[in-house]
């Protein structure tokens, strides 16, 4: 009996010892610790996501990490980020990388995002979004000059794509570092135009703040779009829905884990009900607008 007893307390000293030495517990949908990289000019709105994802789920450790588009490709590439948040989907040569290793990609879109073009207070409040075109084509232009945070940015790569160039033109077009030189530079010099992110407009961080009360968001027009109207419209909710501001873009969580951990667990999140609430309490459009629910009583 005695050799019973002690052969069972080894075992389950031996066991608890295992607990302990073994790591890190093992992620799932809402509990481990998992790194997200994040397209720079959406990283407000999803950071206020993932901070109540975590506050809602106390095990999970979810760390967010703003880049440039570019750069985040090239992380996924390498295979050091398997979940993302960005403007676009992954194109057919990125993918091949990922189905040639058997990943499946898990993709949710979550909600669409403008490109907002910014120019300085008092002058034109109107432009028209060929005119702009014309200067990522090389073309003349009525446009002097635009500027933008880097040319690695999701935001450049989204208007060459619209203007349907793959190189940038050596004259009228800037890079600078950062979103509050961009907005510096347009504040300060006329008939320049900045284009940035909605969400860094609606959501600004600190160092921005004070400029994005300096500048003017324009109302852009789109003459060549038989779709829409000739009319000129401000990004915002509304017009991103009605689909009448001609330069929306839709966000994405892109998870290339192959597993059911953390990037399922948080676009679950984000699509859910909840975290729907958040977007469209961010500014942007949800991908499917939260119900409210109303009691209605026959008491006065």
């Amino acid at each position: 009996m005695k050799k019973i007893v002690f052969y069972f307390f080894c075992l389950v000293l031996f066991t608890s010892c295992g607990e302990k030495t073994s790591g890190k517990a093992e992620e799932n949908l809402t509990s481990g610790t998992a790194t997200m990289y994040v397209d720079n000019s959406v990283l407000p709105v999803v950071e206020d996501v993932a901070a109540v994802f975590q506050s809602r789920y106390p095990q999970v450790n979810l760390k967010t990490i703003g880049f440039p588009e570019t750069d985040i490709i090239r992380f996924m590439l390498a295979d050091s980020a398997r979940i993302v948040v960005l403007t676009r989907k992954l194109t057919a040569d990125e993918e091949s990388n990922f189905r040639k290793r058997k990943i499946t990609a898990k993709i949710n879109e979550f909600a669409s995002d403008a490109v907002a073009l910014v120019a300085q207070k008092n002058g034109d409040t109107v432009i028209d979004l060929q005119e702009i075109l014309k200067v990522f084509q090389g073309k003349p232009s009525k446009v002097s000059r635009i500027v933008f945070d880097s040319p690695d940015s999701g935001t450049v790569k989204f208007l060459m794509e619209k203007a349907g160039v793959k190189t940038l033109p050596k004259q009228n077009i800037y890079a600078l570092k950062n979103n509050a030189q961009v907005l510096e530079y347009v504040k300060n010099n006329k008939g320049a135009i900045g284009a940035i992110g909605l969400n860094l407009l609606l959501q600004p961080t600190k160092d921005v703040e004070n400029l994005v009360r300096e500048i003017e968001v324009l109302s852009v027009s789109d003459v060549k779009n038989k779709k829409i109207d000739n009319k000129a419209y401000k990004p915002n909710q509304s017009t991103i829905a009605a689909g009448s501001y001609p330069l929306i873009r839709k966000l994405y969580v892109l998870n290339y884990q192959g597993i059911q951990g953390l990037g399922m667990g948080f676009a679950n999140y984000v699509t859910s009900p909840d975290g729907q609430r958040i977007i469209l309490k961010s500014g942007l459009l949800p991908v499917t607008m939260p119900t409210r629910e109303i009691e209605v009583t026959n008491n006065l």
